[in-house]
């Protein structure tokens, strides 16, 4: 038990008085000019506002430790403005973003020439992990399907999930028009000959019309954000020799609205992640999910890092 001075010098100081809770009224000696409840009372006080601030400490330390890095990597004619709805809904939940730009696109794209690959690309994406101290969620969209899996196959150890937004899942040696069908690839390549010098693909509606964006905000929203795109990321293989996106748990977001033009093209991509053994998702919105659906997807993402 504490001298009565010392308990009494205590009590007027402003910290907070660490004591152990009192088992009953007679083990806190009293004060000068305190009554026996009252003193106790008030250590007992003190006692529960420390616990209370304990509490409150260890709370916050858990959320540090659930919080996740989040990489968003966007698809072709697209820049890391199409994350401006989803990442905030995010954040709000305390994660950290991560927003790629990739070579010649977006912010970058006066640098879009016909040198620019999908391999630069997949570098960009590796460069932004290797700021990171913990493993990441790699979220790819579209075209980025590609990305993050060539950046899955250097860097697995920097990867805790992956995430497949309506996109391409390559295999070994395979480029995007292999998995095209052919007369979308033949449309692609005569776009470039004919507006493009032979490797530019120009934005534009048609880009809108293709994604299942009706007029509205979430076709304006993409279409302000639109940059050109070459035809050479879509024409270059990847190199996938160990595969080893197949050893990362993934999720893929199918998006299934009956309006939209693409859907076929992204389809056998869900088929082949249920095949797999993925978690598959369903959306229903054109390709631009993050765009139509943000609250939806943000919910779907912090799933998948709660490994749930």
């Amino acid at each position: 038990m504490w001298p009565r001075t010392e308990l009494s010098n205590r009590l007027k100081q402003p910290r907070v008085l660490r004591v152990v809770c009192p088992q009953d009224d007679r083990t806190v000696n009293r004060g000068k000019g305190l009554g026996e409840r009252h003193e106790s009372q008030l250590a007992l006080n003190l006692y529960c506002t420390e616990q209370e601030d304990l509490t409150r400490s260890v709370r916050q330390l858990l959320n540090s430790f659930s919080m996740s890095t989040f990489v968003l990597v966007h698809g072709a004619w697209q820049s890391t403005g199409t994350w401006d709805l989803l990442a905030p809904l995010l954040r709000k939940h305390g994660h950290r973003i991560i927003t790629p730009i990739l070579r010649g696109l977006g912010v970058d794209q006066r640098h879009l020439t016909s040198d620019v690959t999908l391999h630069q690309h997949v570098d960009d994406v590796s460069m932004e992990l290797a700021t990171v101290q913990d493993t990441v969620v790699l979220v790819g969209h579209s075209y980025a399907g590609m990305v993050i899996s060539g950046v899955v196959e250097s860097h697995p150890n920097r990867v805790q999930k992956l995430v497949f937004l309506d996109a391409f899942i390559p295999e070994d040696g395979q480029c995007v028009l292999d998995l095209l069908p052919a007369e979308m690839g033949a449309y692609f390549r005569s776009v470039a000959g004919e507006r493009g010098e032979g490797w530019r693909l120009p934005s534009g509606e048609s880009q809108l019309d293709l994604w299942g964006l009706k007029p509205g905000e979430a076709r304006d929203f993409v279409r302000e954000r639109l940059c050109d795109f070459s035809l050479r990321c879509f024409e270059e293989p990847l190199r996938l020799r160990k595969n080893r996106k197949a050893s990362i748990p993934a999720v893929f977001v199918s998006c299934i609205a009956e309006a939209y033009p693409a859907r076929p093209f992204f389809e056998p991509f869900a088929k082949k992640a249920r095949a797999c053994g993925w978690q598959v998702s369903e959306v229903n919105s054109g390709h631009d999910c993050h765009v139509e659906s943000p609250g939806e997807v943000a919910q779907i993402l912090l799933s998948a890092a709660a490994g749930s």
